[in-house]
């Protein structure tokens, strides 16, 4: 789903981005067991920072300590999120994501 730089961890941080060395290494991460979770909206903001790949997969970046989405066990940094309220997201931008998450009453 995503690539780091030189790091096997998933590390929003090491993105891989435009240059890469000849000294550096490249790991992939993939797509890994589905979950599917309830979130209850109590706050304005769910606490989280959504990128995409560019090839159609969004997934979360960052998690705010403290956040309603922080206090999910279930939900991690490098999850994809595939749909909500079982509406695909596949092919929609991080923004286009973070969008229709705001927009939840």
């Amino acid at each position: 789903m995503f690539c780091t730089l030189n790091t096997h961890k998933v590390d929003m941080d090491k993105l891989l981005g435009g240059q890469i060395g000849l000294e550096d290494f490249i790991f992939a991460h993939v797509k890994g067991q589905r979950k599917e979770v309830e979130v209850f909206k109590s706050e304005d903001a769910l606490g989280l920072t959504i990128t995409d790949n560019g090839a159609g997969y969004a997934f979360i970046k960052r998690i705010k300590e403290g956040s309603v989405i922080d206090h999910m066990q279930l939900i991690s940094v490098g999850d994809m999120i595939e749909a909500i309220n079982g509406q695909s997201l596949l092919g929609c931008r991080h923004y286009e994501v973070a969008r229709l998450l705001k927009e939840l009453p």
